[in-house]
């Protein structure tokens, strides 16, 4: 998809006469758009959330709040995490966006999520945190796990963080050429149906507004293009 997405892009600012965009620049603005749009489905999923609470949604192809959840569903991940003996605490995933509900297990039990400010109470009440009823403390990029006799098999079902898109590429005769054979090439990581989106997104950060119509009409004359050149490639 990102190859497709550069054509586009490229051909429109070809169009606009509004000058060149280098690989780096492109990469750049792919990443910011993409991670506009990842947070935006939870916007939107909260909203649809609550138009499904009214009953204000259709069904099946129409239900906007599954599909939404179905393109959140590509990020979803499970890991158990490291224990840090020199801090005491369980280590999160570097990719780590937020844990889901009911994220954390200790072999059966959920790890419930206690506020720092009332575990001073918690620990010391009839209520303190047990092997089968355990509680966690958030800190930056680790948790602390009550009972702290617990340090290990922690499970963590978490939603992780969109890679960062990146156009690779090749120079030969002074021209960049698009090459996912290279190690660092990396698609987006959104659902093929946000291509018109992504553009257009794209597009506005140089100034450019099109309309996600247009992207469509664009992708089918590249398409076009590259099968006439395949056709007339010498056999």
């Amino acid at each position: 998809m990102i190859d497709i997405i550069y054509k586009i892009v490229t051909t429109v600012i070809n169009k606009e006469l509004r000058g060149n965009i280098t690989p780096d620049e492109f990469n750049k603005i792919a990443k910011q758009v993409q991670d506009e749009i990842f947070t935006e489905y939870f916007d939107d999923n909260n909203r649809q959330q609550n138009r499904n609470n009214k009953g204000l949604t259709n069904k099946n192809h129409a239900n906007l709040t599954k599909q939404i959840r179905q393109k959140i569903s590509m990020f979803h991940e499970s890991t158990t995490l490291v224990y840090d003996e020199d801090t005491d605490r369980f280590v999160l995933p570097d990719d780590l966006y937020f844990i889901e509900d009911n994220g954390l297990l200790f072999v059966n039990s959920v790890i419930e999520e206690a506020q720092t400010a009332d575990l001073g109470y918690l620990l010391n009440s009839l209520a303190a945190p047990s092997v089968t009823f355990p509680v966690y403390e958030t800190f930056k990029d680790s948790i602390k796990v009550y009972p702290t006799e617990i340090q290990s098999k922690v499970n963590c079902r978490y939603l992780r963080k969109p890679l960062d898109p990146k156009w690779s590429y090749t120079i030969v005769g002074g021209v960049e050429f698009y090459d996912n054979t290279l190690g660092d090439h990396q698609d987006f990581e959104l659902h093929i149906s946000e291509l018109p989106k992504i553009v257009v997104n794209m597009l506005s950060y140089l100034g450019i507004n099109i309309r996600e119509g247009d992207v469509v009409q664009y992708a089918e004359g590249l398409k076009r293009t590259d099968e006439l050149k395949e056709i007339n490639q010498p056999r």
